[in-house]
């Protein structure tokens, strides 16, 4: 069984930086793969994760959500066959849904869901929950692990503010702050 692990947020939360740090830090000497959906013209991530020998595969056709019926299943069993990885990591675009990707992963044989992680932005937290409701609340919601980004450049009430939304949007998830 592959363990794939799913990191979804919001753009410019940090999903790319925690990637490039778990990467280096915990699944070192892992045989991993990055599936990453960009929403944009080019994969911007791409470049400084091949330097660190990581298997990417963009999907730059449009967003991982609107093809996960067909498309993303098979394409996640082809990299399980053709790579054999220990670990596939999935970077969803910023607007994709959790629960979507997570129930997509359930249904490919030898694909073994582990974390559900998303990461929050924590200054921008209340304006993301207003403004992108469904697709932020469910990234919120369907995760079991929930990481508050740039507490550093945010107001403490902001922070605190932000931990008690995420809290009431998913009371079981963990969440820590960075």
């Amino acid at each position: 069984m592959t363990k794939v692990d799913i990191i979804s947020g919001f753009l410019g939360a940090g999903k790319t930086t925690l990637i490039k740090k778990l990467i280096q830090e915990v699944f070192q000497g892992q045989k991993l793969v990055l599936i990453e959906n960009e929403f944009g013209e080019i994969g911007v991530d791409g470049g400084f994760l091949k330097d660190a020998g990581v298997e990417i595969t963009e999907m730059n056709s449009g967003c991982i959500c609107c093809s996960l019926v067909g498309d993303f299943g098979k394409a996640l069993a082809e990299v399980i066959a053709t790579y054999a990885p220990e670990r596939i990591i999935i970077e969803p675009s910023g607007v994709g849904k959790l629960s979507d990707v997570a129930a997509a992963v359930k249904e490919v044989e030898g694909a073994e869901l582990g974390c559900k992680l998303t990461v929050v932005d924590a200054g921008k937290c209340r304006m993301y929950m207003r403004n992108f409701g469904e697709f932020f609340n469910d990234q919120v919601e369907n995760a079991n692990l929930i990481v508050m980004s740039r507490t550093d450049t945010a107001a403490e009430s902001k922070v605190l503010a932000a931990a008690e939304l995420l809290k009431g949007l998913n009371a079981d998830a963990s969440l820590i702050t960075t």
